[in-house]
């Protein structure tokens, strides 16, 4: 089967944003679900057909021959979006950084949180069109950032990217191990990689190599808990930067066995 990209289109200007995210960039192989959902406006039960994600044709569909898709479906339904974004098991989905309804603030609160809270799929924030060409990924040889490479190392245009692997010695890790397994699967994948090791408190000194470096993309595991959804946490140090930088932010969260 196919991977699928699922985009989550409010049509806002953040979400048409992230839509330009998308065609700048080169997706053959994948599909493509563009998700529009809203809660019915005075709240009043729809049929179950009208909750659940379902085919539809909009007005102004959105152009997506630039892209490479293999297949483009649109999709609608009548529920909160965050149930909507977690309604299948997609490759990645992508959302924009501030809507109407699916992300209300830059400082993740509303969707943004609870979709980075609760990744059940990858999640991309795409703050800024187009091409990605640099990418910083911090690595700490946890199962979240170990699923966030292999995330990274699928996307189709990762043979464009040069991913610089960062890993920081703030006692608890081991940083040549983290630094080694990340890069031998991006370096399989094709990715141009180099690595960098930092010292201190992991927030502070990655949130200086992105204003160092400035990456088109930033990505990061999500730290759980374990026991479900309903118990994952956002990692301090993701939630900080996911809520301060102004880069595109790519996040992923270890599922099942591997969540430990």
């Amino acid at each position: 089967m196919s991977p699928v990209l699922a985009f989550g289109d409010d049509r806002s200007e953040a979400a048409s944003r992230c839509w330009e995210w998308i065609v700048d960039h080169r997706w053959d192989g994948w599909g493509l679900e563009i998700i529009t959902a809203e809660p019915p406006a005075d709240m009043h039960p729809v049929a179950p057909e009208e909750a659940e994600l379902h085919p539809w044709q909009p007005d102004e569909p959105r152009d997506a021959a630039e892209g490479g898709f293999s297949s483009v479906e649109h999709l609608r339904a009548e529920v909160d979006p965050r149930i909507a974004l977690i309604a299948r098991p997609w490759d990645l989905v992508a959302i924009g950084p501030r809507g109407s309804g699916f992300l209300k603030s830059l400082h993740l609160g509303s969707t943004a949180d609870w979709l980075l809270r609760e990744p059940a799929s990858p999640l991309v924030i795409a703050r800024q069109p187009g091409p990605v060409t640099r990418v910083l990924l911090a690595a700490d040889g946890s199962a979240h950032a170990k699923r966030t490479t292999a995330c990274l190392a699928a996307i189709p245009w990762i043979q464009d990217v040069t991913v610089e692997v960062v890993a920081v010695d703030d006692g608890q890790i081991d940083v040549e191990s983290a630094l080694t397994s990340a890069t031998e699967v991006l370096s399989v994948s094709g990715a141009g990689v180099t690595t960098v090791a930092l010292h201190g408190s992991p927030t502070r000194a990655i949130s200086e190599r992105i204003e160092e470096t400035t990456p088109h993309l930033v990505a990061m595991g999500a730290k759980g808990s374990g026991g479900g959804l309903k118990q994952l946490v956002l990692g301090s140090t993701t939630a900080a930067i996911a809520g301060s930088t102004q880069c595109s932010i790519l996040v992923a969260h270890a599922q099942g066995d591997d969540d430990a």
